[in-house]
């Protein structure tokens, strides 16, 4: 009995620095679906986008919005898109 819980705890220590040396990778946070219609204000207020790709952790492609505070998963075609908003985006004046 000894041998099992000392087995156990062994385990549970591997475990738990595995996760912790992993840092954000350790779980990977995907996208499962995509938003289909995001208005077209909405992308204009995109501070940046990630892609995400299904040949890595993934399970589909998918760009990864940033919002404000907020990450919404979009189709990969809204790329061309948001460049053609950035380049014609007016720079802010002070």
């Amino acid at each position: 009995m000894e041998l099992k819980a000392s087995s156990l705890l062994l385990l549970m220590c591997v475990s738990i620095i595995i996760l912790t040396e992993a840092g954000t990778n350790a779980l990977p946070r995907c996208c499962l679906d995509i938003s289909r219609g995001i208005p077209r204000d909405m992308l204009s207020r995109v501070r940046k986008y990630e892609i995400q790709s299904r040949s890595g952790r993934c399970e589909i492609d998918a760009l990864i919005l940033h919002i404000g505070n907020k990450k919404i998963c979009a189709h990969p075609k809204l790329r061309k898109l948001l460049d053609k908003i950035k380049k014609y985006r007016k720079p802010k004046q002070a």
